[in-house]
Order: C-alpha cells, then sequence, then structure tokens
C-alpha cells in the first residue's frame, strides 16, 4: 500500500463499516476504492455483511476509481459507478489461508487490475486484460483448485470506457511533524492523518515540560516539499486531578487502641 501513488482507502475487518467509508471518501473524493467483501446486484457489504454501498450513497463514489471483488455487484450497481471494476455473476475460489497457492490464484489474478493502474499507468481497458490474462495464465499452470478461475475471469467487467485512465496523481502526499526543545535538536513525531477539508491532525504524547516548538513538512505528489516553524510555547503539565483529605487519623492525635478504621476522603476533580 506505501508503495501505490495517490490517495487510498484502507479499511480492514471491523474498520469497514459504512459510516468509515463514507467518511473516508468523503475526505478523499478522488481515492483508489478497493473493496474486498460481499454482495449482490443492489448491494456491496462490508464487515458482517453490513450495507456499505448501495443506491443511497453511490453518488458519494462519482470521482473515485472503484475495484470491487465481490458477487454479482456489476449485474446491476457497480454498473453506475463511472469508474468502476467488479463481478457480474457469482466470484468462486476455494477458501484457504492467504497466501495459500490455491486461494492466491485467485486474488492475486484479481489483484492486477488495481496495480495496473496505479503502478504502471494503465487504461482501464489494459487494467482489465491485465486481470484476465492472470487469470488465464493461473489456470495453464494446472494448480489444484483452479477450476473457478475461468468462471470468475469470464465474469468481470468494466463501467468505463476502456480508453479512460486515472489523471495524474496531484495533492499532499503527507505532512509530517516534527519538534524540537530549547537548545535541542529536531526529532520526528510522525506523520499525520487527513480530516475533513485540508486539515491534518496527530495526537502528540508531550515527552517532557519545557520550551518547545515545532516544525510542519509537507511533500506533494510531484516530490515538492514546504515547511513551517511555530513560535516557541511552553509545554507544562497539570496538577494531579486527584485530591485526597485524611479523615481519621488525620495528624496530632492520641490512638489507644490496637485496632482502627482508616479512612480518607478521595476527589477525582476532573480531566
Amino acid at each position: 500500500m506505501d508503495n501505490i501513488p495517490g490517495p487510498t482507502v484502507d479499511l480492514y475487518a471491523g474498520d469497514a463499516t459504512r459510516a468509515n467509508s463514507e467518511v473516508a471518501i468523503k475526505t478523499n473524493p478522488d481515492a483508489f476504492y478497493y473493496g474486498f467483501g460481499h454482495g449482490n446486484r443492489d448491494v456491496f457489504t462490508g464487515q458482517n455483511l453490513q450495507a456499505v454501498i448501495d443506491e443511497e450513497n453511490i453518488a458519494l463514489w462519482d470521482k473515485a476509481w472503484v475495484h470491487l471483488l465481490s458477487c454479482e455487484v456489476f449485474d446491476k450497481l457497480g454498473l453506475k459507478f463511472p469508474h468502476g471494476s467488479g463481478y457480474k455473476r457469482t466470484y468462486y475460489f476455494y477458501i484457504s489461508t492467504f497466501p495459500n497457492s490455491i486461494a492466491e490464484q485467485y486474488f492475486l489474478s484479481d489483484h492486477q487490475y488495481w496495480l495496473a493502474l496505479r503502478t504502471k499507468g494503465a487504461t482501464a481497458g489494459e487494467a482489465q486484460k491485465a486481470l484476465k490474462d492472470a487469470y488465464t495464465n493461473y489456470y495453464a499452470e494446472g494448480r489444484t483448485g483452479n477450476d473457478y478461475l475461468p468462471w470468475d475471469r469470464d465474469s468481470h467487467v468494466i463501467s468505463c470506457d476502456p480508453n479512460d485512465k486515472p489523471g495524474p496523481v496531484q495533492g499532499i502526499k503527507k505532512v509530517q511533524a516534527f519538534y524540537a526543545f530549547e537548545y535541542e535538536s529536531e526529532k520526528l513525531i510522525g506523520d499525520m492523518a487527513k480530516k475533513e477539508g485540508d486539515i491534518y491532525a496527530l495526537v502528540w504524547k508531550f515527552p517532557k515540560e519545557g520550551v518547545c516548538r515545532l516544525r510542519y513538512l509537507a511533500e506533494d505528489y510531484e516530490e515538492n516539499k514546504r515547511s513551517k516553524e511555530t513560535g516557541q510555547f511552553t509545554i507544562k503539565f497539570p496538577e494531579s486531578p486527584i485530591e485526597i483529605t485524611p479523615i481519621s487519623p488525620k495528624g496530632g492525635e492520641l490512638i489507644e487502641a490496637k485496632k482502627a478504621e482508616l479512612q480518607v476522603q478521595v476527589k477525582y476533580l476532573g480531566a
């Protein structure tokens, strides 16, 4: 994923929900969306068969290049993507643990569409040919469990002109944050995540108190870079939000006993 140019939407397992997908595609409307899930001619589903894309929200993907590895979506719904790729019939393969040699001949064949578009500058038609050629070549190898490869190959369709291709990747590739305490060298905090609009954010756990400054470094897909420093600011850790008041004993008493109950009042004053 790190070597693929351009914005991508990467939601796995429990993150593969309708809400997360909508937020991600709104944030990166021209992303390449590669969905691996279930579905039928009316819906693409994600984690726990939750409807992720259907008639109600498909317009959110109007600017995206979409590829779905799922059953039947491109019999109807998928054909409404301006730049879509997927399967019009049930997708068959043998269940095994990837990259087991039985499963990989299916998944790696499907993967060629994405790779051709994103790393080789292929058109949609050229990417589809790369996918179909992979299915054909894997079938010719005669591996165990290869009998559904021709069916899946012939089920693949695209919803755009075969001569269409993604435009040159533009925009911000990454934003990083650095810090430096007074009289100390600069250190990397980490990569910042894009939020709505042009906002990038990162939660930083302060390493210590002191006078500090930040530097932000932004880079686009043409390898242009620009950085900007903040002014100095002071980090001071807050007092503990816990208040303790001894009740008994609290000091100064004479206790003539072999045992006593200790009492203390402990309050949480908030963060």
